[in-house]
Parts: C-alpha cells; sequence; structure tokens
C-alpha cells in the first residue's frame, strides 16, 4: 500500500516521531505528497517496459505473427540520510529562553534535512556525489537519451519574456498544456518550479481564468493547472541558492512536471520507516541528542511520469 509522509503522521502515537514527520510535511510538498514504498533492502530491483509486441492482423486460415514484448531491469538504490540534532545542556537548561532549545534546535535542523532532500530529489546526481541518489533532472536527461525525447519540452521562447504579450501569454499556455499532455494520462501531480517562476505563472494562469485554488489540510492556499499542483520547490538549506535556478543572463528557467505511483510512475524508497530516537544525554560531553535515521531513494519505472519545460523567459 502506498503511504505518504502525511498519511503516517495522521496514525502515528509516538510523539516525538509524529512532530518529526509533521515539521517535514510543513517544509517540503515532495515529502508531503510522494509515495514511499518499504523494501527492506538497500537496492532494489525495478521493471519497466521496454518495447510492446506487435499486434495486428493475419490473413484468412493463417496464424498471427509471433511478438514478445521486451522488459528491462534497473536497479534503484537508497542514500543513507539523516542526523544528529544536538543541544548543549547548559543552553538547554538556561531560564531565560522564549522557547525550548531541543525544539529550536530539532526545528531548524529538520528544516535543513526537507530542503536537503528537495534540493536531491531535483539535482541529485550519483556521479558527483556517490552518497546521493538521481534526481528527476538526471532521470529526464537519461529517459531522452533513451529515446523519449518528448518529455523535455524547449519553451521556444526567443528571448522574449512568456509576459510580453497577450501572444507570448497564449504561447507559454500552450506549452505548459504540452507539458501537461507528455504527462502519463495526460496528468502530473506536480509542476515544480522556482519562486519567480511561480508568481509568474499564477499571474498567467490569472490573466487567463484558469488558475485554481485550494486549501490543503494545514489551511494554506494550493494553486494548481489541470489538477497538478503548483509548487515552489525552494532553495538549498542556505536559503539563498534556488533549488531550481534562474540564469542571471536570461532569466531564464525550468519547470518540471512528475507523476506519482508506486511500482508504475514515480515513487520514493525506503529500507524502513523513519527511525527519530531521543538519545539523552551523551555520555561524553554534556549534550542532548536526538537521532533522526532514514534511507531513502527514488525510483522511476515509466518515462512519462516525468517531463521538464526547458529555458522559460521570466524577464
Amino acid at each position: 500500500m502506498a503511504w505518504t509522509l502525511a498519511e503516517f503522521s495522521k496514525i502515528e502515537t509516538d510523539v516525538l516521531k509524529k512532530s518529526v514527520i509533521d515539521t517535514l510535511v510543513l517544509e517540503s510538498s515532495i515529502m508531503e505528497m510522494l509515495p514511499w514504498e518499504t523494501t527492506g533492502q538497500l537496492a532494489s530491483g525495478v521493471t519497466a517496459i521496454q518495447d510492446l509486441p506487435s499486434i495486428g492482423w493475419r490473413r484468412l486460415n493463417a496464424g498471427f505473427e509471433e511478438s514478445t514484448g521486451t522488459l528491462k531491469q534497473k536497479v534503484e538504490s537508497v542514500s543513507l540520510s539523516g542526523g544528529y540534532i544536538d543541544t548543549d545542556k547548559a543552553i538547554a537548561d538556561s531560564k531565560n529562553t522564549i522557547e525550548d532549545a531541543r525544539a529550536i534546535q530539532q526545528q531548524m535542523a529538520l528544516k535543513a534535512f526537507a530542503y536537503k532532500v528537495n534540493d536531491t530529489f531535483i539535482n541529485g546526481n550519483v556521479v558527483t556525489n556517490p552518497l546521493e541518489f538521481n534526481g528527476i533532472k538526471q532521470r529526464i536527461d537519461g529517459i531522452v537519451a533513451e529515446g523519449f525525447t518528448g518529455q523535455k519540452i524547449d519553451c521556444d521562447c526567443n528571448g522574449t519574456a512568456i509576459t510580453d504579450s497577450t501572444a507570448t501569454i497564449n504561447a507559454f499556455i500552450d506549452k505548459l498544456d504540452e507539458l501537461v499532455y507528455s504527462i502519463k494520462g495526460h496528468q502530473p501531480d506536480m509542476l515544480l518550479m522556482n519562486g519567480k517562476a511561480l508568481l509568474t505563472v499564477r499571474s498567467v494562469l490569472r490573466r487567463a481564468n484558469l488558475l485554481d485554488t485550494t486549501r490543503d489540510a494545514f489551511d494554506r492556499r494550493v494553486d494548481s493547472y489541470q489538477g497538478a499542483r503548483l509548487v515552489n520547490i525552494g532553495t538549498k538549506a542556505d536559503q539563498v541558492t534556488e533549488i531550481i535556478p534562474t540564469t542571471e543572463t536570461y532569466n531564464l528557467t525550468d519547470i518540471y512536471a512528475v507523476k506519482f505511483g508506486i511500482g508504475d510512475m514515480t515513487w520514493g524508497l525506503q529500507q524502513a520507516a523513519m527511525e527519530v530516537e531521543d538519545l539523552g544525554l551523551l555520555k561524553d560531553k554534556p549534550v542532548y541528542r536526538t537521532m533522526l535515521y532514514w534511507n531513502i531513494g527514488l525510483a522511476t519505472v515509466d518515462p512519462r511520469s516525468l517531463a521538464v519545460l526547458h529555458s522559460v523567459d521570466l524577464a
């Protein structure tokens, strides 16, 4: 059964673990919506359809031509993630702090972890960092190299901002439709972009009366287009560097589409459920420690579960 962190939170009875899950869900739409498969392994084999069998016509009193579909196997690995959340005993024991010092440290560490997962989900690259898993940027490049060229769509802005005129607005909406249509079932779950792109896309869709708005479980505003949530993936842990950048020279950026589904689309892998343990006061130094331990990765079977609209001009 597919579980998201938001669903796990509803049934979690451990107060510490629930607070951790809720913080991650609040800080990351990816962590909120991505379904997780528990594998019990550090690596899992997945099977994808490579070629379909040929089904056709036959002559009277003749048989059908024999044909067999082709499957391909690949291995998806999990990365060992988590960390220690430490608070010095002197700070924890201080009576002049407004909030609990350990709780503050936990919130800060979990925000950093959520930002790191967001970044890896987009930009993870096992070639440059073998400790990571491949993010959707690398996966789309691999999908395109396999011949699924329709999963990388050029905006064809020709140096003109998408909000420059009615004509450019309409042309951008056509490209956005092409991005949505490239996804299996023509229904992505999320359209991922940076903050500037989100404001621009919202403006364009609002002018065209195509922007839908609802509220999520935390009563936050959620914008969507054709059922796909519009998400600002945000910044890296430094709070400055955009995970999906906008080039300084031409104000170009990318918009990613993703469809989730365990076993048939793109989904999250976890070796086991997230572990959160209060280790208490350490023996070797006066520090209170909480440990977060979660081995996670990403898997993609259907190449049409991912796509990107490339070089969107926001100038």
